[in-house]
């Protein structure tokens, strides 16, 4: 039986069925499987009354087998296309989960259909990733998705239906061959199989090999990330001494980590991934365009990713309530300037923290010149988009202390009245002073 060829399922889940003949047959193994089912069904609206006519059937299907179904109608733009139902459907599919607190869902892609997908990502000219075709086994913004047929082929689950007499709707659509997966569909695997018979079988064991391959290199980028990247900010010197294979996969990876839904959304294509790998060779003032109004930024010490909108500045606080900051009794050692540095008690008196803004000056400790604190930060090599994140120990518009980066005009200690300071530690760990 079919079902002893499915892998192990839990015990509720969602199933997304379109009354084809793939979904049909995927709702009557789940039941047969045992699975406590909701069907989904999702009418796009995108065929007039043959849409109509998908829904009606679906309402009798389930309610002959006495399945719970949820169903939704998206009203489609002017100009729909395969991109756009596929982002309505899943998100009906993530409406259902919240709904129903059922958050798995299956899908009646099949073997064929993973067949189909790496040919399709190999004619658009797909890395590794793409040639893995479809998971059988991804959670997506906290919805688990589930391909519970991949092994299983086209016809067999068809002919099961016609040895049980379970009829099922034809898509129309599904015909015509304007579209590169219904030519592949309907001219080049049946060809290949003529030529070499079990050819989609072959393809589609490619795939899940080639699946295996990307899951270890997907964990050694994801342990890269984990050691190094600061949330939009990736340290270039450990970058730098990656292959270029691995560079590629860890920029990608990071988009997607970093972007967050944006990133999920669209994924960067392999121009834009050249583009943002040269960066890291590149001056520090190159940038390259990413999806979503993002950019990327090259640094003197960091590779950048840059929102459309950027974050929210840090609003002025007294030095003594700021949580970033800890003062405690000067015990002989002055500090670093960066990270630590000690200050005359006299000095405490209304100093604030915040971020940058307009006018800022700083007299580096021990220069004795005064220079405006955009000057000094790019002498000290602070790299652009950090600049906006540093935080400062401000007196009016003069800047005392940039948290990993330096000192301003602070007396240095007198032994001798050693007990008149006090030792302000910075409590933050900043990716800009680590890689100094």
């Amino acid at each position: 039986m079919l079902t002893g060829r499915m892998p192990p399922l839990p015990e509720r889940m969602l199933a997304g069925i379109s009354g084809g003949a793939d979904s049909v047959a995927l709702l009557m193994l789940l039941r047969q499987r045992g699975v406590e089912v909701t069907a989904v069904h999702v009418n796009h609206g995108l065929r007039a009354e043959e849409s109509d006519g998908d829904e009606r059937f679906v309402r009798a299907l389930c309610g002959q087998w006495n399945v719970p179904l949820l169903t939704y109608r998206a009203e489609p733009p002017e100009n729909p296309g395969e991109d756009w139902a596929r982002k309505v459907r899943y998100g009906f599919f993530r409406r259902a989960a919240e709904e129903t607190g059922v958050r798995v869902i299956a899908l009646a892609h099949h073997r064929d259909d993973q067949a189909e997908t790496l040919l399709l990502h190999l004619l658009r000219g797909a890395g590794l990733t793409g040639l893995t075709g479809m998971a059988a086994d991804v959670t997506r913004d906290g919805l688990r998705i589930l391909r519970p047929l991949l092994g299983i082929s086209r016809q067999e689950l068809r002919d099961m239906l016609i040895s049980a007499g379970q009829p099922w709707r034809e898509d129309s659509s599904n015909a015509d061959p304007r579209y590169l997966r219904n030519a592949l569909r309907g001219e080049i695997i049946p060809r290949l199989e003529a030529l070499v018979p079990g050819a989609a079988a072959h393809l589609a064991g490619t795939a899940a090999i080639l699946a295996g391959d990307e899951a270890v290199l997907d964990g050694m980028a994801q342990g890269f990330l984990a050691q190094h990247a600061d949330g939009t900010a990736m340290p270039l010197r450990p970058l730098r001494q990656q292959p270029e294979a691995m560079r590629r996969r860890i920029l990608r990876a990071w988009w997607l980590l970093a972007a967050g839904t944006a990133g999920e959304e669209r994924g960067l294509s392999a121009a834009q991934t050249e583009a943002l790998a040269a960066l890291t060779d590149g001056p520090a003032s190159a940038r390259c365009n990413l999806p979503g109004g993002w950019h990327g930024q090259a640094g003197w010490t960091h590779l950048h990713l840059t929102p459309p909108v950027q974050q929210d500045r840090m609003n002025e606080t007294p030095l003594a309530e700021c949580g970033l900051l800890r003062v405690t009794a000067y015990e002989g050692s002055a500090g670093d300037g960066r990270m630590s540095q000690a200050i005359p008690k006299n000095m405490l008196q209304g100093l604030t923290v915040r971020t940058r803004r307009a006018g800022d000056w700083i007299r580096p400790f021990g220069s004795g010149g005064r220079q405006s604190l955009q000057d000094y930060l790019v002498n000290r090599r602070v790299d652009a988009p950090f600049r906006d994140r540093v935080p400062l120990v401000c007196r009016g518009s003069e800047v005392l202390l940039a948290g990993g980066v330096g000192a301003g005009d602070i007396p240095a200690v007198d032994e001798e009245n050693a007990g008149q300071y006090v030792l302000v530690c910075w409590n933050a760990a900043f990716a800009w002073n680590r890689e100094r």
